[in-house]
């Protein structure tokens, strides 16, 4: 391996241990806990250092965000290619929703502006709801065809419901009580989605 290679592999690994311990700051302590300094404390580096990589705490947010709504989209991809019924991939891309925000509910906070996360950019949003090669957008407009337009408002009302709810169960409930909650998200999907069909 030449030295560029190893330079750029070094590189790269720096980052994700920026990024990988500032989720587990805000895990472990929340995301007001989160700074440049603090995660340079930890991973033994100077804040120079990690200002080379991020050149603000918006910016590392910012990369957090895209890793959420990535991970996401790459779900919704595979959920579409292995389900043929929409109104069923629109049931297990709700599921795939809650069970995200759950397991990784610091990364949650960041793509929505949640417990002390914010982050100033909108550009992740306009291009995780742009339709254009979207998954979720496909399924909804396989259950309403000949509703062009009424496609992209039914879209726009999915992001409000599922991740809507979400959002308003992570700032308003305890963490235990996501298990209680789960159910009454899922009877909502299922309505929303009789409802278009």
């Amino acid at each position: 391996m030449g030295i560029v290679e190893r330079r750029e592999r070094l590189r790269t690994q720096v980052r994700s241990d920026i990024v990988k311990t500032a989720k587990e700051i805000a895990r472990e302590d929340g995301w007001t806990a989160v700074s440049i300094r603090k995660i340079a404390e930890v991973i033994e580096y100077s804040p120079p250092i990690l200002y080379e990589y991020f050149e603000s705490k918006d910016k590392l947010l910012e990369a957090i965000r895209v890793e959420g709504f990535d991970f996401l989209q790459s779900e919704f991809i595979k959920i579409k290619s292995h389900f043929r019924n929409p109104e069923k991939q629109l049931t297990e891309v709700a599921r795939s929703i809650w069970a995200f925000a759950v397991q990784n509910p610091e990364i949650y906070q960041v793509m929505f502006n949640l417990e002390g996360a914010y982050c100033d950019s909108k550009r992740v949003y306009s291009q995780a709801m742009s339709i254009r090669d979207n998954p979720v957008w496909e399924m909804i407009a396989v259950l309403r065809p000949k509703s062009g337009e009424a496609v992209t408002k039914t879209y726009y009302e999915w992001w409000c419901l599922t991740y809507g709810f979400v959002s308003i169960t992570m700032t308003t409930q305890p963490s235990y009580a996501f298990a209680q909650a789960e159910p009454i998200y899922m009877e909502g999907v299922r309505r929303f989605i009789k409802s278009i069909m």
